[in-house]
């Protein structure tokens, strides 16, 4: 929702028609959108995530429950430090993910995915050109979790590429666990990839304009109300 057009309640209905069985949604520097995606009733499992921005780049977070710190109220988008973000997945038995590492125009980590605290890094990343994909399907072979996403900021994007989780059960604490054990498998297309870059890139320049001049739409607006509702969970 923080670099996106559709609401978070739009995504998990959109998720459910398309077959996926857990979706994270991962606002920018804030659980916002999962603490709204949790709120919707669904057999799709959401798991509270967020992409933190640090010095050294993008790291996702994905968590069994919703974290209540590292909000953010403001569309500025600010740098959290790495030390913070290893404290918090210590403390709340979240799973560290490094998003599009050579994505270097999107803020990848690079190598750093390789270090200990990190969990998963994803290979495939539906929003990344093909070049980037194929460099990071080719360079990282030394990491049990090996995940691919849609990191979709539009709906038509959602699910087009996905992570295949081995677990017991459907629920949060098991597919974190089979991320931490790299219980994984990632699904993709290049083809899918090449023909998204010619057919949606009209669209994803637009919806950036849109983003970056404020034109944001009814959805942006009710960002005021769920900012209530995030309040009000902040009190329970």
């Amino acid at each position: 929702m923080s670099d996106g057009l559709p609401s978070p309640r739009d995504i998990v209905r959109y998720a459910a028609r398309v077959g996926l069985d857990s979706i994270s949604i991962t606002d920018h520097n804030t659980f916002l959108g999962s603490a709204i995606a949790l709120r919707e009733t669904s057999r799709v499992i959401v798991v509270p995530g967020a992409e933190f921005r640090t010095r050294y780049g993008d790291i996702a977070v994905l968590c069994e429950s919703l974290p209540h710190i590292l909000w953010r109220e403001s569309n500025s988008v600010k740098k959290v430090s790495l030390t913070s973000l290893v404290d918090l997945t210590e403390r709340e038995n979240c799973v560290l993910v490094a998003v599009h590492p050579y994505a270097k125009f999107r803020y990848g980590i690079g190598s750093l995915y390789r270090a200990s605290f990190i969990d998963c890094v994803e290979v495939f990343n539906s929003s990344s050109d093909p070049v980037t994909n194929v460099y990071t399907l080719m360079t990282v072979t030394d990491k049990l979790c090996r995940i691919a996403a849609s990191d979709s900021h539009m709906l038509e994007t959602v699910g087009r590429a996905y992570t295949l989780i081995n677990c017991s059960s459907l629920s949060r604490e098991e597919i974190l666990e089979s991320l931490r054990r790299g219980r994984v498998s990632p699904y993709y297309s290049l083809v899918s990839n090449v023909v998204d870059l010619i057919v949606l890139t009209r669209k994803r320049i637009y919806y950036s304009l849109r983003l970056r001049l404020g034109l944001r739409g009814d959805v942006w607006n009710r960002v005021r109300r769920y900012n209530e509702i995030l309040k009000s969970l902040r009190k329970t």
